[in-house]
């Protein structure tokens, strides 16, 4: 049996730092794809930092030209208040045949499992996340346990933003962030009737949660715009044609949220705590930058 993650990634070189030694406890490969064009069409450089390749970490280029989709004008947007479980699959539809920057985001995260779907065994640990998206090593036994005894399982996260101990206190869709992570089998993965774009926005929105098993506790953090300086604006602007409100995609919004302790588009206050179980990863790591004093 072995462990494999797959993920797309953007310019996430902090976390990586932080990902890559959790997984290292427990995971026997992460395949990360990252493509040459952000995914509102735009040129981008190859940010993943080759110092973090090796033995258990290989990176894939997507050449995006010929498969991503450029913008067009009249799109509709993704919107919270239209975008319920209750009509998922006529609005993730509709995104993804008239919203090009949403196909784009979902093309990416579905390539990643198709570069190598052949080469996984039955018995295999399949880990579909996103790059910011860490699991708990210590609770790595725990994880296999349910996999084995599921086929598919998924799990709550601790969520922060822009540092380390800046926790979000609520979120839309399915509770405690849980449902955007997958854990599966590789008899699941082979077998799965969706894309793992389709698996995770529906997920995210509860759809998956009478039918796929969910770890009572936390089992990992999303460290999301971590090393906000470097890493926002970039990420900002390759998400904006897939943003209707273009007045929260400026830096300056990023530092309000900062400043408020609120983020407006999560509907979510921001709180500091410091006592939360911390991935080892963190401790062993230079990291003192990354923390909200």
């Amino acid at each position: 049996m072995k462990i494999y993650e797959f993920c797309p990634f953007f310019n996430e070189n902090r976390v990586a730092e932080i990902k890559l030694k959790e997984n290292a406890k427990w995971v026997d490969h992460l395949h990360v794809l990252e493509a040459n064009k952000t995914f509102s069409y735009v040129d981008k450089p190859m940010n993943f930092n080759p110092k973090h390749l090796g033995p258990k970490v290989s990176h894939h280029v997507l050449q995006a030209e010929d498969v991503f989709r450029q913008f067009k004008e009249g799109q509709p947007y993704f919107d919270t208040k239209t975008c319920k479980l209750e009509n998922f699959d006529q609005w993730y539809w509709n995104l993804q045949s008239n919203n090009n920057a949403a196909y784009n985001e979902a093309y990416q995260r579905n390539k990643c499992v198709d570069l190598l779907r052949d080469q996984v065994a039955d018995e295999d640990i399949i880990i579909l996340a996103d790059f910011d998206e860490i699991l708990d090593s210590r609770m790595a036994d725990k994880m296999i346990s349910e996999v084995k005894k599921h086929q598919v399982i998924s799990v709550k996260l601790y969520y922060t933003a822009f540092y380390l101990n800046y926790f979000c206190s609520t979120n839309h869709g399915a509770p405690h962030w849980s449902y955007r992570v997958f854990i599966m089998t590789g008899r699941y993965f082979k077998s799965m009737p969706f894309s793992a774009d389709y698996l995770r926005k529906k997920g995210f929105w509860g759809g998956f949660q009478d039918n796929i098993y969910c770890l009572e506790e936390p089992a990992g953090f999303h460290h999301s715009w971590l090393d906000h300086t470097k890493t926002a604006g970039p990420k900002l602007q390759a998400f904006f044609d897939n943003v209707g409100d273009k007045g929260i995609m400026n830096e300056t919004y990023i530092q309000k949220c900062i400043d408020e302790k609120r983020l407006d588009y999560m509907d979510t206050d921001i709180y500091i705590d410091n006592e939360k179980p911390f991935l080892d990863a963190v401790k062993e790591l230079r990291t003192s930058d990354l923390w909200k004093v």
